[in-house]
């Protein structure tokens, strides 16, 4: 496929329905419920709000990001002072 191209939708459908083909029997019935799940149609048309929210509040020191390596050196032990 080159860069300009467009993947042919129809094959990952043919691709699922020869994997299902080859599902064993007795697995047919956990195939089949995955596959349900994933047909669902959600009944509200509101998209899902977010779970965790997060608060963009630090309270430390001002230069905290410049000085990472530095506080990170003392407190591992490292000698060096030149980074990798």
């Amino acid at each position: 496929m080159t860069a300009g191209e467009s993947p042919d939708p129809v094959a990952p459908r043919e691709e699922a329905r020869r994997l299902l083909e080859a599902v064993p029997d007795e697995r047919v019935s956990a195939a089949l419920a995955a596959l349900r799940q994933l047909a669902e149609v959600p009944s509200d048309a509101e998209p899902p709000r977010r779970r965790f929210r997060t608060v963009g509040v630090f309270d430390g020191e001002r230069d905290l990001g410049r000085r990472s390596k530095e506080l990170a050196r003392h407190e591992l032990g490292g000698g060096s002072s030149k980074s990798a």
